[in-house]
């Protein structure tokens, strides 16, 4: 099997940027349910990615309800389905491995951690205070925390009791107030705000609302009219625009129409920087990142309160770190302008501080910063100079500096250090399998936009089977030998790649390929998905066909097994296939064993919608018993 990265199809690409409308990141709307992630965050408010870097709230910043607590989440190991504990700086597990997700100890002594695919919050001792039921609990803010079920939203309050009636949302708490809203019967959303007790305070008769700053908020009254209220909910303005976003300190950018520029207002709903820009930040110390339309495209600089630019719009993005520091980037190669950016540091008075030489900085925090270039991963000052006495390690990612230790996500791999660099604490990278051999991952990572950990095996009776697998299994995962790329390179696609242990019995070893592909500005890319079955003892690969004896019609057979069950889901809205797109199976049709039986399965769009994944239908071993060569190699490796 070879395949490179640039063959396959286009992938989705998160582009993230700093929105002047309605953002859902700072306002009232409903964030929904985020999708699975493997970095782990701080925030609770995202809880279908677990662990520990922080990653912001939906619904306004609550860092300051975040507590760094002497204990740390940490799960057991990187390869099989994980356990969650927490461990004290000498990377010692205070609380045993058995959440699903944790999250970090907050300033009420309570973490939100997980059971299966439901959260609720634990004291430091592990024990559930909150019980495990919602789908995610937002980090707290001002005391309080919003929890969502499937079913709606709840307040909790310090010591995670639910202090409110449930609504369609809650967003989190600002400046005493909660935005909230309902849906009436005709489905119709109306927006309104809670108080500290969880009562409604200013009913829900808006079509949108936003977190308050201080005593002031937007509200959307009807199509082109916005009004600022006060926390009673008095009407201090009505504005008649497109849009307005929620206030940042002081200010709220705005626009007249769905074409127009963006201006500001300030907190009593006057004018004070006349609409001028193609893009309107937020304020963050007096300064707010805005936009115009230059050469073609749009391009940012970084204005003051008067709305004059102190930076002047000449740069891809800006990127507001704090500590009166911003990034400016530019394209890494001008000939590939989705191939990401590099970026400076400067100041907010606009004074460039250093060359365009990292590829990540994240905001400063007492002095410091977490950046990044192609090679490694270290901490800079205010002044863009390394800090020496911090660790460095190569790989892409982020570090941040707790009470006690340092943590590092790179590479996708989170872990502990302390800040002389050494471990103090990783997770497990080796499992072993019932025969014992031992399956660890290896990194290769020849450039920051392709990354792959790939299986090798251990502790195998045969030495020479062993590294004869082994070679195999690293050109299945990195193309090494065909596909040449050096760190340097500015790609014009990110490829990643890892693997899973599906099932193991006897001296079968059967190990699943997981990756994504996609290049740079298109729709979206392509998922990844190969099953390779070993045979431990020999070092046999086996297909498709050895599993059946010899001159069956196994693929006419499980073609009318796998059409059967077409048939029997199309009744189900849940599931959709192409009319006329499903004509059979081939003779080494993509599959896996498990303890169930063969799993065949389709790559997307092949007999269904992308969305759909990989379709997979289950055929029993009991179904293709008579076919089954149970004297055969492929057999026999789990069935002796």
């Amino acid at each position: 099997m070879k395949r490179t990265a640039c063959t396959f199809l286009a992938a989705l690409i998160l582009l993230t940027s700093v929105s002047c409308g309605l953002r859902r990141d700072s306002t009232g709307g409903d964030p929904g349910i985020e999708q699975k992630s493997e970095v782990p965050g701080d925030s609770p408010g995202r809880q279908d990615a677990t662990g520990e870097m922080p990653e912001g709230t939906a619904g306004g910043d609550v860092s300051a309800s975040l507590k760094i607590s002497g204990i740390y989440p940490a799960r057991d190991n990187y390869l099989s389905d994980p356990k969650w504990g927490y461990i004290d700086n000498a990377g010692m597990f205070v609380i045993q491995p058995s959440f699903s997700q944790a999250f970090r100890f907050q300033s009420n002594g309570l973490a939100v951690a997980g059971m299966d695919d439901r959260v609720g919050l634990i004291d430091r001792t592990g024990k559930f205070v909150t019980e495990p039921v919602y789908l995610y609990i937002n980090a707290y803010s001002e005391g309080r925390a919003a929890a969502a079920d499937k079913d709606g939203y709840v307040v909790l309050d310090e010591e995670g009791r639910v202090i409110s009636d449930k609504y369609g949302y809650i967003g989190n708490y600002k400046s005493g107030r909660a935005v909230y809203y309902i849906k009436t019967e005709a489905g119709k959303v109306l927006y309104g705000y809670l108080d500290e007790s969880g009562k409604p305070v200013i009913q829900p008769i808006y079509l949108y609302a936003t977190d308050f700053e201080g005593n002031r908020a937007i509200v959307k009254l009807s199509d082109g009219l916005y009004a600022v209220i006060d926390r009673s909910g008095k009407a201090i303005k009505t504005i008649e625009c497109w849009e307005v976003s929620a206030f940042s300190n002081g200010k709220a950018a705005f626009r007249e129409s769905s074409d127009g520029r963006y201006g500001y207002i300030d907190s009593n709903g006057n004018v004070v920087i006349q609409p001028a820009f193609a893009h309107a930040g937020s304020f963050m110390d007096h300064r707010a990142v805005a936009s115009v339309w230059g050469g073609g495209r749009e391009i940012y600089g970084l204005i003051d309160e008067n709305g004059k630019f102190i930076i002047l719009p000449q740069y891809d993005e800006i990127l507001m770190l704090g500590e009166d520091r911003v990034a400016l980037g530019i394209p890494r190669d001008p000939n590939i302008p989705f191939a990401g950016l590099k970026y400076a540091l400067a100041d907010t008075d606009g004074n460039l501080i250093t060359d365009f030489v990292f590829l990540s900085i994240s905001p400063f925090n007492k002095g410091t910063a977490s950046a990044s270039d192609d090679i490694s991963t270290y901490f800079i000052n205010t002044l863009g100079k390394r800090v020496e006495n911090l660790p460095v390690l190569e790989g892409a990612g982020q570090m941040e500096i707790l009470d006690g230790l340092v943590h590092a996500n790179i590479d996708q791999r989170a872990y502990y250090l302390n800040k002389q660099g050494q471990t103090i604490y990783r997770p497990v990278s080796c499992v072993s399998t019932e025969s014992g051999v031992r399956v660890c991952e290896e990194k290769y990572r020849p450039n920051v936009n392709y990354l792959v950990y790939y299986p090798v095996l251990g502790n195998m009776a045969d030495l020479k089977v062993e590294a004869d697998i082994n070679a195999e299994l690293r050109e299945m995962w990195t193309d090494i030998s065909t596909t040449s790329i050096k760190p340097s390179d500015v790609l014009d696609y990110n490829y990643e790649s890892g693997f899973q242990v599906v099932f193991s019995r006897k001296d079968l070893l059967v190990l699943m390929e997981l990756g994504y592909s996609f290049p740079f500005g298109a729709a979206h890319g392509m998922p990844i998905m190969n099953h390779f079955h070993i045979d431990t003892r020999t070092g046999e690969f086996y297909g498709l066909g050895e599993l059946f004896i010899k001159g069956s019609d196994y693929v006419g057979i499980l073609t009318e097994i796998v059409r059967k069950q077409i048939e029997e889901q199309a009744g189900n809205e849940d599931v959709y296939y192409f009319p006329d797109s499903f004509d059979g199976i081939d003779s080494d049709q993509p599959f896996y064993i498990t303890e169930q039986g063969l799993n065949l399965y389709f790559l997307p769009y092949e007999i269904a919608p992308y969305a759909a994944g990989f379709p997979t239908f289950l055929v029993t071993f009991d179904e293709i018993s008579d076919i089954i060569d149970k004297e055969g190699k492929f057999w026999k490796s789990f069935n002796r």
